[in-house]
């Protein structure tokens, strides 16, 4: 299939690199600071504070899911500590198999990345501004974890190693030096502000 490449991406950044950053909300930058940064020492299944930024800034609090998927979501980001690389297929398996309110399995892929990229932003982000950046087609009308999964780690792998690119490319030293600039003060890893970059920029597209 064919998605937008590191060409693609850099093209449409360097037309209008400076109205994407400085749109981007400052909020992002702080939570994401605040989730990364307090997960190092705290125990997550019992930090309701924690759970609740997590919560509502990746939308956990979907209608359609259960709280005994949200606990057994806390608790599965804990177990991943111990894991250099975690494997995001056996995430995204188990948490399919707790089933929402209908009684019926659920394919939460764009959640388990978010739980990843909080621990360590090495994994890309994936919710719907990402999608429309990369212009990746759905798996909507896929049917069975196996098709979805498949699609979704061709898009995912898709978009590290996309983001490796951009990140080599001298050509947006111009883009990163905008974005510190514009969030002075802000430690953030160069994956972290390609990300929020990129997901910015997905914002703006139709």
């Amino acid at each position: 299939m064919k998605y937008r490449t590191a060409s693609d991406l850099k093209d449409l950044l360097l037309g209008d690199f400076e109205r994407v950053i400085n749109s981007i909300p400052q909020e992002k930058l702080d939570v994401y600071v605040y989730l990364h940064t307090v997960y190092q020492d705290t125990y997550v299944p019992d930090d309701t504070l924690y759970q609740f930024v997590f919560r509502h800034f990746f939308r956990l609090d979907n209608p359609s899911l259960t709280k005994e998927f949200e606990t057994y979501y806390f608790k599965l980001m804990e177990e991943q500590r111990g894991y250099e690389r975690p494997n995001i297929v056996q995430i995204t398996k188990s948490l399919y198999e707790v089933k929402n309110h209908k009684g019926n399995p659920t394919m939460q892929f764009p959640l388990a990345t978010s739980m990843l990229h909080t621990i360590n932003p090495e994994f890309p982000t994936y919710d719907g501004d990402i999608v429309k950046a990369f212009d990746f087609s759905s798996t909507y009308h896929l049917s069975g974890f196996e098709k979805k999964m498949k699609r979704y780690i061709g898009q995912y792998q898709h978009a590290y190693k996309t983001y490796g690119e951009l990140m080599d490319d001298e050509a947006l030293e111009p883009v990163f030096a905008h974005f510190n600039e514009r969030f002075r003060g802000y430690d953030l890893p160069k994956v972290k502000k390609l990300d929020l970059i990129v997901s910015q920029l997905g914002n703006t597209l139709q």
